[in-house]
């Protein structure tokens, strides 16, 4: 009996032994795959999370900004009576579209019609007047020339037709002022445009030169007015620059006008002016775009945004917005190394349509993770999949292949851990 229990004495510990040492081998491979394991999983390690990554590569991408603007007619012409009469009659509906020489007031022609017609008068007495002075010059002429009569009598007649001509010609004269004054009763569209209401009612005295009558506004094509920060104006003007003689494409001009519901206007806006001063009390420059606004969609006072290229990066590394998050102390992405996320620290650049620039925290050939991220940690395994991210024939998807095979490695070095 007691080599029995000696026996089993001597046993136990060499069991124990061997628990610990099995334990802590497996404690040891399943510290390989990220550190420590899940909690609450039993001892099974993470599985790896599956993402989808972009591998940078150094593009040109075009900077585009948008900056508040006001819409005005490209031409408003203020309709002044040119004469003065009693306002007679109105030939437009108020609001409505005229087209240039329509008629749109009419003021009493009574008065000018009868100083047209004195001055007709007045020309042909003139007309009869030079006649008669050019006969006796004539004469005169021949008979200085016989010596029939004297130097006196022969510069008389000559002065005397010298003067019915300009008489002529000042009947003339005035006889085409009447005519235009006479016209100016009735007041026609100098412009194609949308007219107000009317500033004075019919039957009321209009003033020359003085009285509105209304105004007309030209809504096709029309102005977009907007300014550009002291720092966006000065990197527009530079690429502009850099460009040389390109800098005189169309391209370079063009602006898009966004509707307040943020779509786009159907016609693109040509940048015309660009004013060579700095606003002291806004810090701004101010810019002009044209438009066309075939259907009057774009109203005078009306606020829109314009959208502007403002300069164009020759490499530059983009990542989407989904890729970028804020950990409160930095802004940063996650890179796939060796099948695991590590987050990255970047610098943002301005916003395009390829994505947000990285102005540095990247390289050419990174691996960006664009999906996911909401729960990902530094060093949490990752499997890459095919997708937007990264189709066949990106650079991401051979690295992807790669990197799903880190990843699976660390998987398989945790099923290791929990086989042990």
């Amino acid at each position: 009996m007691r080599d029995y229990h000696f026996g089993v004495a001597r046993r136990l510990p060499v069991h124990r032994a061997l628990f610990v040492v099995m334990a802590s081998l497996a404690l040891a491979a399943c510290g390989q795959g990220d550190g420590g394991q899940a909690q609450g999983g039993g001892g099974q390690q993470q599985p790896p999370t599956p993402v989808q990554v972009k591998t940078l590569q150094p593009h040109q991408v075009d900077v585009y900004a948008e900056y508040p603007g006001r819409v005005e007619g490209k031409q408003t012409a203020r309709i002044i009576g040119r004469v003065t009469g009693v306002l007679l009659d109105k030939n437009y509906r108020e609001g409505s579209i005229v087209h240039k020489g329509d008629r749109l007031f009419t003021i009493d022609p009574k008065p000018y019609q009868a100083t047209v017609n004195q001055r007709k008068a007045e020309l042909s007495s003139a007309q009869a007047s030079l006649a008669n002075s050019r006969r006796i010059w004539n004469r005169t002429k021949k008979l200085y020339d016989s010596n029939a009569v004297s130097q006196a009598e022969r510069d008389q007649a000559l002065s005397n037709y010298d003067s019915d001509r300009a008489s002529v010609q000042q009947a003339k004269a005035n006889l085409d002022s009447a005519q235009i004054d006479l016209g100016y009763t009735h007041v026609e569209a100098p412009i194609t445009g949308v007219t107000s209401l009317r500033d004075i009612d019919l039957g009321s005295l209009v003033t020359a030169n003085q009285t509105q009558l209304t105004t007309i506004t030209q809504l096709d094509p029309v102005y977009v007015l907007f300014a550009l920060p002291e720092d966006d104006a000065f990197a527009r003007r530079k690429a502009l620059s850099d460009m040389g003689k390109e800098s005189s494409d169309a391209s370079t001009r063009e602006a898009t006008i966004l509707l307040n519901n943020g779509q786009p206007f159907p016609y693109k806006a040509q940048v015309d002016f660009t004013q060579s001063t700095i606003d002291p009390d806004t810090g701004t420059v101010q810019l002009r775009a044209v438009v066309k606004n075939p259907n009057n969609e774009l109203m005078p006072g009306r606020y829109v945004r314009t959208r502007l290229r403002i300069q164009t990066l020759d490499k530059a590394l983009t990542v989407p917005d989904s890729a970028i998050s804020d950990s409160g102390q930095q802004v940063q992405v996650f890179v796939a190394r060796n099948g695991k996320a590590q987050t990255q620290a970047v610098k943002l650049g301005p916003n395009t349509s390829d994505g947000r620039v990285i102005s540095s925290g990247l390289k050419p050939g990174d691996k960006v993770i664009v999906s996911g991220i909401g729960s990902l940690q530094s060093g949490a395994p990752i499997k890459i999949q095919q997708g937007a991210g990264n189709k066949n024939g990106d650079p991401a998807s051979n690295g992807g292949a790669q990197s799903s095979g880190d990843a699976s490695g660390g998987g398989s070095g945790g099923q290791s851990g929990q086989n042990s």
